[in-house]
């Protein structure tokens, strides 16, 4: 018999930051990414902590200094700073996307989590909290190098989704998807129970105009917004 499934996002949605920038800050410290590439970045950060630059214009900046610099590195070195990522700070989690997670687990869902940050991290955080499945920026490596991108993430969620979906033939009927920027929507489209979690605004947009579930948590209180009968979003 097919079991159903619930698909996460990680980073904003199930973990407080993202593993991906803490990649970037732990190989700065390693030395893997020059200070030359990594203090445009830094100083981003300081101008979008700030407010004078928007969130895409710094974070753009920081994926394309990451994805040139990792090249190249050693896959054990990868590893291991992944292992040492999720040991120390994988824990600092939302409180109802964790519990939501554990909920369905217990109730015999299969899990599934789908992340922009790279495989090393999203295997290892579904290692710790039991996920089935999990697809991340993935490489390839030669002669214990990463050499090049093996598998993309951003605009192919939906596509992504839908193969783990016939691989473990699995229950579209009762599905959950959570995710909390615009690029998590493919997938929140696909299922039965699509959640909008601390949604950036282009998400939002998008959840009032199909009627999806939003839940804003804020100092571990989660507030649920569902439409009632007359299109309106109201506290549930």
């Amino acid at each position: 018999m097919s079991r159903k499934f619930a698909v996460f996002d990680i980073d904003g949605t199930i973990f407080h930051w993202q593993f991906f920038h803490e990649l970037f800050d732990e190989l700065i410290d390693a030395n893997v990414v020059e200070q030359s590439v990594a203090q445009p970045v830094l100083d981003d950060r300081k101008k979008w902590r700030q407010g004078t630059i928007d969130w895409n214009t710094y974070e753009q900046g920081l994926v394309h200094a990451l994805n040139t610099a990792i090249i190249g590195i050693d896959k054990s070195l990868l590893e291991n700073i992944s292992e040492r990522i999720v040991t120390t700070k994988g824990k600092v989690l939302y409180h109802y996307t964790r519990n939501l997670l554990k909920k369905l687990q217990d109730e015999g869902y299969f899990t599934i989590v789908i992340s922009g940050s790279q495989q090393t991290l999203v295997e290892r955080f579904a290692q710790t909290y039991n996920v089935d499945v999990a697809l991340g920026l993935d490489y390839e490596f030669k002669d214990g190098k990463l050499a090049s991108i093996k598998q993309e993430i951003y605009g192919k969620k939906d596509a992504l989704l839908k193969d783990v979906v016939a691989t473990h033939d699995l229950d579209w009927n009762d599905s959950y998807a959570v995710g909390d920027s615009l690029g998590d929507s493919l997938m929140l489209d696909l299922v039965t129970h699509p959640i909008a979690f601390n949604p950036d605004t282009k998400l939002l947009a998008l959840a009032q105009e199909k009627g999806w579930k939003i839940v804003i948590e804020r100092k571990s209180i989660a507030y649920t917004l569902e439409q009632n009968s007359d299109g309106q979003y109201v506290l549930s």
